[in-house]
């Protein structure tokens, strides 16, 4: 299943795991899990893991793989973002790849970063990390790529920039229900210079 530009979509797997996809996201998934349950995953989605403990879930995301009990947990894994985050909200996870493994605890957040293959693990910010799932944008101290990254996916827009950017950081929310003028005027509000052009 994908999901378009300033789609989002709900799915419950065969063995009742709940799946949210966010725009430009896509999840691989068998009709039925048998001897084990593993799907891929590109983009960003939430997850609620049905517990199973002779059956641990597993989610593949490009070089890294989550494995999972029972649990809730968000991974970000869109290719023009600076890494591959997962947070964890309840339970447990092992996050891992060829080089390195972590296990993430509630309340926190794992960083894997291809260039140098190293996973990090920091302090989550659990609203910041589900906002899109609950209806809106989220930035804390964002810079403007940041913001347009995430405006471009929802509203389904090419990002073009002319001249310096402003080196100045975001902070606040906006429900995803707004209009794209409506966010637009928001930022010119802000003393960001920008036209839309159709």
């Amino acid at each position: 299943i994908r999901t378009p530009n300033g789609g989002q979509y709900q799915v419950v797997l065969h063995d009742g795991t709940k799946v949210w996809l966010n725009a430009m996201s896509g999840i691989r998934f068998p009709t039925r899990f048998t001897d084990s349950r593993e799907v891929s995953v590109t983009g960003e989605a939430f997850f609620e893991i049905s517990p199973d403990r002779s059956k641990p879930f597993r989610v593949n995301v490009g070089n890294m793989t989550i494995d999972v009990l029972g649990t809730s947990f968000n991974v970000n894994a869109y290719e023009d973002e600076d890494g591959i985050k997962t947070t964890l909200l309840e339970g447990k996870v092992k996050v891992r790849t060829s080089q390195d493994l972590q296990v993430l605890l509630p309340g926190q957040q794992s960083v894997f970063r291809p260039a140098d293959k190293s996973i990090t693990i920091e302090k989550a910010n659990i609203e910041q990390a589900t906002a899109w799932k609950n209806g809106f944008f989220y930035f804390n101290n964002a810079d403007l790529k940041t913001v347009m990254r995430q405006l471009a996916r929802w509203y389904n827009v090419a990002v073009v920039y002319e001249g310096d950017l402003p080196a100045r950081m975001f902070k606040g929310e906006i429900g995803r229900d707004l209009q794209l003028s409506d966010v637009l005027e928001i930022l010119n509000e802000m003393g960001i210079s920008i036209k839309l052009k159709q």
